[in-house]
């Protein structure tokens, strides 16, 4: 099964000419989305295959045709359309294929075949010569003369205008543009800092009046690819978004779940969302849990309690010394520091010399600890 998918896109790409010198281009642009099905990250390469009487030389990819993609990821590549000025006129396809770059030869997908037609170049109308009645018009006098002027240069132009689709989101723009009848072509901006999927800019522009059919090419923004920082400490996780990416980190405290004390376990939004470059990220963290304070000497039963109501299991040992026995004289880790919810808190208890696990020891070291069963609250 293929690694990558190349969803459907629409089956015609509409060209148009360009003059440059004394010479005229068909050219036009078509956009593919390439995604990775798998689970992991694959290095992947688009290339253009011309179909029949196509030739490769038309045919040209905006940006690198080699790209990594994360796991879920996907990429959006458009093929820029030009044909010479001796191209037949007639109608042509091209398709695109995607391949696993460490197996290009089992593992690739096609997108399906996009056809466009090639027109023969527009034939300059031949210029007249002016009209019998503006030298009339001359003869009577200079108020006849203006209101000839404005006849000619105010006279609107047929058409419709296009209507401003910047800042809308790419599909509702499109169907403005389709709803006066006008053909629309999706170019991507890896460049701006707008949310994915919103139009930065239109070509013509808006006001601009076109007829029936007429190319509309909107550029939509791409976003940024989003790195997945689930399981990393919240600083490292911070400066990869925040220097190496150029996202805002915004820092959410959850509930203590055992993690150690500032793991991400939670990330909005998460890979492989695209997300505006510059946007803000919402990590969600463990805070831990905090070894409550325990006034040593205390009871074990009391500094017992105390852990087992933060979530933390009491570890009991006693160390054999003069003084009132069976008490609290230790707390490893102090009060106060953060820990796993869950974590062990070692409780050193004192043990009298008389017992008879320190008497069966001969003489006792002040360091010297007998281990104890804890009690149960």
């Amino acid at each position: 099964m293929p690694s990558f998918e190349i969803p459907d896109i629409p089956p015609k790409a509409a060209l148009k000419h360009e003059t440059e010198g004394d010479q005229t281009f068909s050219t036009g642009a078509v956009t593919f989305t390439v995604t990775n099905k798998t689970n992991q990250g694959l290095s992947g390469r688009v290339t253009i295959e011309p179909q029949g009487e196509a030739k490769a030389e038309w045919f040209s990819v905006d940006g690198e045709s080699e790209r990594d993609f994360a796991a879920g990821g996907t990429h959006t590549f458009t093929v820029r359309i030009k044909t010479p000025p001796t191209a037949t006129a007639g109608t042509y396809s091209l398709k695109v294929r995607a391949v696993a770059i460490n197996d290009p030869d089992n593992d690739f997908a096609e997108s399906p075949v996009v056809v466009f037609d090639v027109a023969a170049p527009p034939v300059a109308a031949p210029k007249k010569g002016l009209p019998w009645w503006i030298f009339a018009a001359i003869g009577g006098g200079v108020a006849v003369v203006a209101a000839v002027v404005a006849v000619i240069f105010l006279w609107p132009a047929s058409g419709t205008k296009v209507p401003n689709v910047v800042d809308l989101p790419f599909v509702e723009a499109e169907q403005q543009l389709t709803a006066a009848k006008f053909t629309v072509v999706q170019e991507t901006d890896p460049d701006s800092d707008k949310a994915p999927g919103i139009v930065t800019g239109q070509d013509p522009a808006a006001e601009t009046k076109l007829k029936d059919g007429g190319q509309v090419t909107l550029r939509v923004a791409a976003g940024a690819e989003l790195p997945n920082v689930v399981g990393q400490l919240f600083p490292a996780a911070e400066s990869t978004l925040r220097v190496s990416h150029g996202f805002r980190v915004e820092r959410i405290a959850g509930a203590a779940g055992g993690k150690a004390p500032e793991t991400v376990v939670g990330q909005d939004p998460m890979p492989p969302a695209q997300v505006a470059r510059g946007g803000t990220v919402r990590l969600t963290v463990d805070p831990g849990v905090g070894v409550p304070a325990i006034a040593v000497p205390t009871t074990q039963q009391a500094a017992t309690s105390s852990l087992q109501s933060a979530g933390l299991a009491p570890r009991i040992s006693g160390r054999c010394e003069a003084g009132t026995p069976d008490q609290v004289i230790a707390v490893v880790p102090a009060s106060g520091t953060l820990v796993a919810k869950g974590s062990a808190v070692d409780l050193t208890i004192r043990v009298s010399p008389s017992t008879i696990g320190c008497r069966l020891r001969g003489p006792i070291r002040p360091d010297e600890r007998v281990v104890l069963r804890p009690l149960t609250p």
